[in-house]
């Protein structure tokens, strides 16, 4: 009897932590907004929006053609010649994305971005509160469409996985709803070009076995898939059985940051011009470091000052990913050096995307070039030792862990209520001075969140980022900030 009392515990309990949520798509966003300008029967291909030589998005006949996103554009063209090739209206796209997103505030601040016009929402609770889960996904669905002006899916699941494929598998502006328990059938009949980020000698050798199916592969022994393929495959092998333990991250890098200057007249001055896209890059360089982000690429527009407005735009990835000033100050100075310039310029933005945090992807080695101090070198002994004795999946898993939560510290402030000396580690730190200082205010769904950031310059010259909890007052030291 205790025995049987411990399970339902124990289920219950696994059924309080299980992991619900909704997917959001709006499928092919960029196409859906020309398709409305330019006909719903037209055959459409947007160009990149870094220099327009690729595919960035296609209408669905196209992709089914073999127009797929990042093909060369000169090879789009010659599948499928008769297809109309419409500028990329990014201000648009990103307005919408915006639109779906504040939409979603009204039910959850747990809101994580996957892509243009897909986001991942942590729904636990909020089923009972909408009248079960089916009325709370077609509630979202139209919530969305409403805001946005587009055709939206919901997928709700178990896991981010599960909750994707449903929002994939079911028809514009419907949702589809995969009870606890059913995530395996429902993924059974997919294929394994699905699984995300798949080797493809894995792929390869996977169907030289006659698996095709994420049925296929869930039904084979775990123990014999790794010894096939290795300790890698056995992510792949958790998601074909609907097992999906990445966690929610709803900080997530916003898609892009942009910072702009229209000008009180247009200016063809070259050096002029020099000078504000150097500005703008100083401020996109403090705004990136102050968020812990770097800019895997920038684009430079110009609008020309004429009564119908013309856009010159120029872009080029950043390898690798910075936010430092100098770096994005050069390349910026270059993106203006490509542009030709014949007319007055009225209005110059910069803008940085994709971003992603510091601390995402990124290897030992490569911090300790970004100027991180030497004795955190030993950290990739420990890494080696710890890939010898539990394998790759272990540093794999940790990975999922997203950035060290922010730790409580004791702050002194002046007479001006600016802090002057903060505990850490329990020595008392004099402050120099405060590098930067802003505010950040989020009105979740929840519990708003306000705070007040200080970049400070410790007595020994190095920064910290402190920030003060305006609901409660207390002190904390973000720690998903990079120490220099």
């Amino acid at each position: 009897m205790l025995a049987d009392r411990t399970i339902v515990r124990y289920y219950k309990t696994a059924m309080l932590n299980l992991q619900r949520l909704a997917c959001i798509f709006a499928p092919n966003l960029p196409i859906q907004v020309e398709q409305a300008r330019h006909g719903y029967a037209a055959q459409l291909i947007v160009p990149d929006l870094l220099g327009g030589q690729t595919v960035f998005a296609a209408s669905d006949e196209l992709i089914l053609a073999g127009v797929e996103t990042g093909l060369p554009l000169h090879q789009a063209k010659q599948i499928a010649p008769s297809a109309l090739i419409v500028g990329p209206d990014e201000t648009e796209y990103h307005a919408r994305h915006g639109a779906m997103h504040e939409s979603l505030k009204a039910f959850s601040s747990a809101i994580e971005t996957i892509a243009l016009g897909e986001f991942l929402l942590d729904i636990r609770g909020l089923g009972a509160v909408h009248g079960g889960e089916e009325r709370l996904a077609k509630t979202l669905c139209e919530t969305v469409r409403n805001a946005s002006q587009l055709a939206a899916r919901v997928g709700i699941g178990s896991g981010k996985f599960v909750a994707q494929q449903a929002a994939r598998q079911t028809a514009d502006n419907t949702a589809l709803v995969v009870p606890i328990g059913h995530e395996r059938r429902f993924l059974s009949a997919l294929p394994i070009t699905i699984l995300p980020d798949m080797p493809g000698e894995m792929y390869r050798r996977l169907t030289l076995l006659d698996i095709h199916t994420l049925g296929d592969l869930s039904a084979l022994n775990k123990p014999a898939v790794l010894r096939q393929f290795g300790s890698e495959a056995s992510f792949f092998y958790e998601l074909a059985r609907g097992n999906d333990s990445r966690p929610l991250q709803p900080d997530v890098p916003p898609l892009r940051i942009a910072r702009a200057m229209t000008l009180s007249h247009p200016i063809s001055d070259r050096r002029v011009l020099l000078n504000i896209v150097n500005h703008l890059s100083q401020r996109l360089s403090r705004t990136l470091a102050a968020r812990g982000y770097h800019a895997e690429a920038l684009k430079l527009t110009l609008e020309i000052g004429r009564k119908t407005p013309l856009r010159l735009e120029q872009g080029q990835a950043l390898k690798p990913p910075t936010a430092d000033e100098g770096k994005l100050s050069r390349l910026a100075m270059h993106l203006l050096g490509q542009l030709g310039i014949a007319e007055p310029v009225a209005r110059v933005s910069l803008c940085a995307y994709p971003l992603r945090s510091w601390h995402h992807q990124t290897h030992q080695l490569a911090l300790v070039k970004a100027g991180i101090p030497e004795r955190r070198a030993q950290l990739e002994d420990v890494i080696q030792l710890i890939l010898h004795r539990f394998g790759q999946a272990a540093i794999r898993i940790a990975s999922l862990l997203g950035p060290p939560i922010p730790l409580k510290v004791k702050v002194k402030v002046n007479a001006v209520g600016l802090p002057s000396l903060v505990t850490l580690a329990g020595q008392a730190r004099g402050i120099a001075g405060i590098d930067e200082h802003w505010r950040e205010e989020r009105a979740w769904w929840s519990q708003p969140l306000r705070r007040d950031y200080y970049r400070v310059i410790l007595t020994d010259g190095s920064l910290r980022n402190l920030f003060q909890n305006l609901n409660d007052g207390d002190w904390f030291l973000d720690r998903a900030w990079p120490m220099v």
